[in-house]
C-alpha cells in the first residue's frame, strides 16, 4: 500500500488528516490539487509553527509529538474544506461511490473551483 501522511501541526496539536480525499501518498498529496490547496491555506494561516507531513509507519519528525499521539489531534481536514468552499476555491460535490457504506470507505467528491471557473 505504501507510506501515508498526514499534516501536522505539533505547536498547535492538530492535524490535516485529508481523510475520505483520493489522497494519501506523496505523489498524490503533490499532485492532488484539492489536497494542495488545503496544505497551502493550512500553512498560510500557521506562520512559524512546526508543521511536517508525518508518515504512518517510521518515526515522528517531532520529538514531543509521537505518532501514538498524532491519532488522537483534532481534524482540521472538514474545517479547511467548508473555509475553502466558501472561499469559491473548492467545491463539494457530494461523496463518490455508495455514501452507504461505513465511513471511512467513501470518498468524498471534492474538486477545485479556482482555475476551472469560466
Amino acid at each position: 500500500m505504501g507510506v501515508t501522511y498526514e499534516l501536522v501541526n505539533a505547536d498547535r496539536r492538530n492535524k490535516v488528516s485529508f481523510r475520505r480525499l483520493a489522497a494519501w501518498k506523496r505523489q498524490e498529496l503533490i499532485g492532488n490539487p484539492v489536497t494542495s490547496a488545503l496544505t497551502t491555506a493550512y500553512v498560510f494561516d500557521h506562520p512559524g509553527d512546526r508543521i511536517a507531513f508525518v508518515p504512518d509507519i517510521g518515526p515522528s519528525p517531532f520529538l514531543d509529538l509521537p505518532l501514538v499521539e498524532i491519532n488522537d489531534l483534532d481534524d482540521l481536514t472538514d474545517t479547511y474544506i467548508a473555509r475553502l468552499v466558501n472561499d469559491g476555491i473548492l467545491s463539494d460535490h457530494g461523496v463518490l461511490d455508495n455514501p452507504n457504506i461505513d465511513p471511512p470507505s467513501y470518498l468524498r467528491d471534492i474538486r477545485l473551483n479556482w482555475l476551472t471557473e469560466s
